[in-house]
């Protein structure tokens, strides 16, 4: 005789925040959470709830007696803007009836509140919580697939998504505003590839680098090319340090925007490209000192995105690192490594003021010399340090910049010629050639790892 055996109850886990004026009844409330098997956190109002819950991970929030369901309403509403997955159940008073709308996600548990009633919507609130939480993961996960510049979960993270998802639903053009390597090409990136997908143009015109004549060419063509008005059709013509421009190009781009079409001899070509500026400047500022065109500006500025610099948003950089050293192993063809997490509290420490592109190069130049597994915090102090020291020397010429890094490297690796071209990503003839240049002597002679001394 065969005896059937039940299954199994997987139950959900998360802590739960009991909330309620009285001590009494916060009390009754913990123990009622503990008996189901749930770790609880006491409060005593809503704004010590708002606040809890801010701050840490929250499934479920039990309140006791709420005085309007109208403050429920709104701090559900502010949970999930946040992608807090927290559910609510609320405990009327007797002969009190709470009417909760259908867009507030929360359970209503009737007199008498035993334990086992509680138990039962607790078990309901928080399996939802849990499966919110995986669908919120699975969705940044993919986000970040997708936006793998845009790395983090920070508030300004997440809002600088948003952001991205309502510039990529309409085809205005944007201006993306921010530091320098703080993720300003990126973020145009991710509005290109939201909107147009990664099959559609994507074409960059560096306005800092190229003389006007040699922009005005690349943007209208000439008998021989097309140009970038045209290449760029429906995909995405992002104008990087738009700043940089000349007031004549600024007011034809403005014409150009302002007429959705560009000029080719005697012909007017309907424009098909999304534009998207990026600047570190204060255009505004620049407006009023004419030093940028004011039309340009009302046009591009309807649609602003700010970036936020890595140091107002800290919490993204243990993701960010991560990244950057999952990225470099699979470039270089090496195993996976990992981050200490002393390494990462020296991370945490630095003030990046080169900002992501900053981090980047830290984590790509030691990776370049670790050899274990993990990454740790005396291997990425040297690396920092020479951080500081190159935003330590503004004008410098380029040529100066390079020779104060060489010899940096060179000095920080005792003298091996091997490790320090290595981690420069320089070939070791090309390393040996400019320290013969400084002064050094050849390589493997006496003394070849200092700077020979001049005669006075």
């Amino acid at each position: 005789m065969s005896v059937s055996i039940p299954p199994a109850t997987i139950r959900p886990t998360g802590r739960v925040a009991a909330c309620a004026k009285d001590v009494a009844a916060q009390q009754h409330l913990e123990l009622a959470i503990r008996r189901n098997g749930y770790e609880s956190i006491a409060v005593s109002s809503l704004e010590e709830l708002r606040a809890l819950l801010m701050s840490e991970n929250i499934a479920a929030a039990v309140i006791d007696e709420p005085e309007s369901i109208e403050d429920i309403e709104r701090l559900d509403t502010e949970m999930r803007r946040a992608d807090r997955p927290t559910q609510f159940i609320l405990l009327p008073s007797i002969g009190h009836r709470i009417n909760v709308p259908r867009s507030v996600s929360c359970d209503v548990v009737e007199p008498p509140l035993t334990p086992e009633r509680i138990g039962r919507s607790l078990f309901s609130a928080v399996g939802r919580a849990q499966l919110i939480s995986e669908n919120l993961e699975l969705k940044q996960k993919l986000e970040g697939r997708m936006f793998d510049g845009l790395v983090g979960n920070s508030q300004q993270t997440r809002e600088l998504r948003g952001q991205i998802h309502t510039a990529a639903e309409h085809d205005q053009p944007v201006l993306v505003t921010g530091e320098a390597g703080c993720g300003k090409s990126e973020a145009a990136r991710a509005i290109h590839l939201t909107r147009s997908g990664p099959t559609q143009p994507l074409l960059t015109i560096r306005c800092s680098l190229l003389t006007s004549a040699a922009i005005e060419k690349e943007l209208f063509g000439d008998e021989e090319s097309d140009g970038r008005f045209a290449s760029a059709a429906d995909g995405t013509l992002v104008f990087e340090d738009i700043e940089a421009l000349t007031i004549p190009l600024q007011v034809q781009i403005a014409e150009v925007i302002r007429n959705s079409a560009y000029r080719r001899g005697e012909t007017y070509i309907p424009l098909r490209a999304r534009i998207i500026a990026t600047t570190t400047a204060n255009l505004r500022q620049l407006c009023t000192e004419a030093k940028f065109d004011s039309r340009l500006l009302n046009l591009i500025e309807r649609n602003t995105i700010q970036v936020a610099s890595l140091r107002s948003r800290v919490e993204d950089l243990p993701a960010l690192a991560e990244h950057f050293v999952q990225q470099c192993c699979v470039r270089e063809g090496q195993h996976l490594r990992r981050l200490s997490d002393e390494a990462l509290s020296q991370l945490e420490s630095h003030n990046w003021p080169g900002n992501v592109r900053e981090l980047e190069n830290v984590i790509n130049r030691c990776c370049s010399l670790a050899g274990d597994t993990v990454i740790t915090a005396e291997e990425i102090q040297p690396w920092l340090e020479q951080s500081e020291e190159s935003t330590e020397s503004p004008g410098l010429t380029l040529k100066e910049m390079e020779r104060k890094l060489i010899e940096a490297t060179f000095n920080r690796f005792g003298g091996n010629r091997e490790l320090t071209a290595k981690a420069l990503q320089i070939g070791i003839r090309t390393l040996s050639g400019k320290l013969r240049e400084y002064g050094y002597p050849p390589r493997g002679g006496p003394g070849s790892n200092r700077k020979q001394q001049r005669a006075a």
